[in-house]
């Protein structure tokens, strides 16, 4: 009876770990829409301020704006997860080569 009082707890936790992995993939997406949305509207702004000094084309300013705007700091970002994933890696190992017996 035991085992199957097991099973039911497992399932109901793997229902509920699946259940949280959706919401924060739609978390993920929502802050994604935010950051092009900032991006876009941080463009706009950059391109506003450089056709009036610089005599820039509003369109093609706003363009370059925001892809620089989103570009950059998601490049960044992204580098930043990359190490602490091979620091994460660098570290398992190291502790997998100390838990290994002497023979």
């Amino acid at each position: 009876m035991s085992g199957r009082r097991e099973d039911e707890q497992t399932a109901r936790l793997r229902e509920f770990t699946a259940r949280a992995a959706r919401r924060l993939d739609y978390l993920e997406w929502l802050i994604l829409a935010g950051a092009v949305g900032a991006a876009t509207a941080g463009g706009a702004l950059v391109a506003l301020l450089l056709s009036d000094v610089a005599d820039l084309p509003f369109r093609l300013t706003w363009i370059m704006a925001s892809v620089l705007l989103f570009v950059v700091p998601g490049g960044l970002a992204l580098r930043r997860v990359k190490q602490e994933e091979r620091e994460w890696r660098r570290r398992l190992e190291d502790q997998s080569e100390e838990q290994e017996p002497d023979v």
